[in-house]
């Protein structure tokens, strides 16, 4: 075997996953999202988007993973499945829609989009504390629906032709990830189990390597705690129709003090 051939092996063994799919259209039809590729690419030496895929291990024969496309294109327009649908209800039912949105931006990218659309349409509050200090509190902590909305994305099962859900009701929101949870974790236990099953690994390890999760299992009781500090109930955990569901409910702090503008 050639030292060229030898490299090369190397490179496809250090594949994050080595059952990784890939997309069959050619790189350069792609548009790349290279701004957010600049901001990630190692000690900010960015020569191109290949050498990019290369130092990550996400191309192999000129073709990208499915991962790395739904991570660093521009927009996703490949799988319908991974587009984030987003909608501010009327009330706490289904029944007439405020606002709604598809996100359709790479998955990176999509975690402030969806954040940003959520902002605009629950409360922030200023809290006067006794000493004179001042606080901003969301109607639900910003943190735990940031870390609801990656496991969302990281573990959703992406052979399940739904879409990840994000519904804003009067008193609460749900966050549906298509998906039960692996048989070896168990609901009732999830609080105190910390281990990770990765669903999608391949999309999970560009998540972790380039810093934006860890692998430790943590993210229910960070979220558990965000939101006891923040006012509100601890979250409900749930599975309904073949999803894996989030719901918060509002902080108990933030109806009773002095609503800030969005």
């Amino acid at each position: 075997m050639s030292k060229e051939d030898k490299n090369q092996q190397n490179t496809y063994q250090g594949l994050t996953d080595l059952t990784a799919s890939f997309v069959e259209t050619p790189l350069d039809r792609i548009e790349f999202d290279e701004a957010l590729i600049r901001e990630l690419s190692p000690d900010g030496d960015f020569k191109n988007v290949s050498d990019f895929l290369q130092q990550i291990r996400q191309i192999r024969d000129g073709k990208i993973t499915k991962a790395a496309y739904l991570c660093f294109a521009k927009r996703n327009q490949l799988y319908a499945n991974a587009v984030i649908k987003i909608a501010r209800f009327d009330g706490n039912t289904v029944t007439k829609f405020l606002d709604r949105k598809n996100i359709d931006s790479n998955l990176i990218r999509a975690v402030e989009e969806t954040l940003t659309f959520i902002k605009g349409h629950i409360n922030q509050g200023l809290i006067q504390h006794r000493n004179g200090k001042e606080e901003l509190k969301w109607d639900y902590p910003l943190s735990a629906l940031k870390e609801a909305l990656i496991n969302a994305i990281l573990h959703r099962d992406y052979n399940d032709t739904g879409n990840i859900q994000v519904r804003i009701f009067e008193d609460w929101l749900e966050i549906w990830s298509p998906g039960e949870l692996p048989q070896e974790l168990d609901l009732r236990r999830i609080l105190y189990e910390d281990r990770t099953i990765l669903r999608n690994s391949n999309l999970a390890m560009i998540f972790q390597g380039l810093g934006l999760v860890d692998n430790w299992g943590t993210g229910f009781k960070r979220m558990n705690d965000a939101c006891v500090e923040n006012g509100n109930p601890e979250p409900i955990y749930s599975q309904k129709a073949g999803a894996f569901v989030v719901t918060m409910h509002k902080s108990i702090i933030t109806p009773n003090i002095l609503q800030q503008p969005h």
